[in-house]
């Protein structure tokens, strides 16, 4: 290996330093720029029951949310898989193939994957995400701004609870990579084998 291919090496930057977390605990992320977020997951509500009045009264709130929180940001994540490339696939598939038994064959997957893909149209994460400047950060106010937060959230209607540890790494596994089947996520690759002390077992 050249000095170069070991500078380039020595270069590469960590799964953590890509996504920009620098660590995550039981309550919200730290930053490398040493902010720190907390993560609220918002329970959608069907809009579709809902008079107009109903829903103007949702939207009131909301704004209200954004209005006192300055910091505020909103994520939409999907929380079932996606079929779009499957989908595709099989469109290609129909548009070539000249057997009359393989083309039914292949209409009856198309319209399988269409009844599962409205089946789980509505399968979405909803995320409030505050986030603390490092300023704020230095002088303790992560504590009283989550408070806040919470207490702001439950005045205009909102239901939900704050984000743990597993919530925030599924978060991040969905929103990156569209991991939406695994249940346990590791701290550091590898970890299911070592033990307490961090040896191998």
């Amino acid at each position: 290996m050249s000095a170069f291919d070991s500078f380039k090496l020595r270069k590469r930057r960590s799964t953590r330093q890509e996504i920009g977390a620098k660590s995550i605990d039981a309550a919200g992320v730290e930053t490398y720029q040493n902010e720190y977020l907390v993560y609220f997951l918002i329970s959608p509500v069907n809009i579709a029951v809902l008079s107009e009045s109903g829903i103007r009264g949702k939207v009131l709130s909301l704004m209200n949310v954004l209005k006192e929180m300055e910091t505020v940001e909103i994520a939409c994540l999907n929380s079932r898989e996606t079929f779009a490339a499957n989908k595709n696939h099989l469109k290609e598939q129909l548009s070539a193939e000249k057997n009359a038994k393989v083309r039914e064959i292949l209409e009856k997957d198309a319209a399988f994957l269409d009844r599962m893909q409205i089946q789980t149209a509505s399968a979405r994460e909803f995320l409030l995400i505050v986030r603390f400047d490092a300023k704020a950060v230095e002088r303790g106010e992560v504590s009283a701004g989550v408070s806040r937060a919470e207490k702001l959230l439950k005045d205009q209607g909102f239901m939900f609870r704050r984000a743990g540890k597993e919530d925030i790494k599924r978060i991040f596994s969905v929103y990156f990579v569209q991991n939406l089947t695994q249940v346990y996520f590791e701290d550091f690759d590898g970890g299911a084998y070592l033990d307490e002390g961090g040896y191998l077992i």
